[in-house]
């Protein structure tokens, strides 16, 4: 695999999230950029969670100095690079995805202040709704299933933060302990 590829095309591909590490042959770099960046712009619009835009254009960044970086570097050091996903250090691959114990209270967190978001979001547009009769039954209409969806997000967050802590959870907090008090 080598990293000298055309300027132009490397130029090209590089303004499409995922596809510049894809034209220098790092699949699965790219394939994880281009997920997350299309990910958050089909979360952002399924929830209507506009606020989750402003990480695209950190995702865009990343991706395309990433691409220039690595058309920049030499052989030696573009034949170093792993082509893994970038989410690949958090979960474990041996425990069919489940995610460490202290991931897994991120993810939850994540996905509850999500689900609170949307909640409050339609909770106040359909209590504006009852000032306006006519106009009660469009925001139940547009609204319902988005509190319907952000109501599973919400049992899902909480579902993975009461998770039962296995043995291998402990042994990877324990792990990070120690490697916190030796530093």
């Amino acid at each position: 695999m080598t990293n000298q590829k055309n300027r132009f095309f490397t130029l090209v591909f590089s303004c499409c999230p995922g596809a510049g590490e894809m034209y220098m042959g790092l699949y699965k770099q790219g394939i994880g950029l281009m997920g997350l960046f299309f990910g958050i712009v089909t979360v952002s619009a399924w929830t209507s969670l506009e606020e989750l835009c402003i990480l695209l254009p950190i995702v865009w960044c990343y991706s395309f100095f990433h691409t220039h970086n690595l058309r920049r570097m030499n052989e030696e050091e573009f034949a170093a690079v792993e082509d893994k996903f970038f989410f690949e250090d958090y979960v474990n691959w041996e425990r069919d995805w489940q995610f460490t114990a202290k991931h897994r209270r991120i993810f939850g967190i994540m996905l509850l202040l999500i689900g609170i978001s949307v909640l409050w979001r339609e909770g106040m547009y359909l209590l504006g709704s009852f000032f306006n009769l006519p106009d009660v039954f469009w925001y139940i209409s547009r609204g319902l299933p988005q509190v319907i969806m952000a109501l599973i997000v919400l049992y899902g967050a909480l579902r993975l933060m009461r998770a039962p802590k296995d043995a291998a959870d402990e042994e990877d907090m324990e792990a990070t302990e120690e490697e916190e008090t030796t530093n």
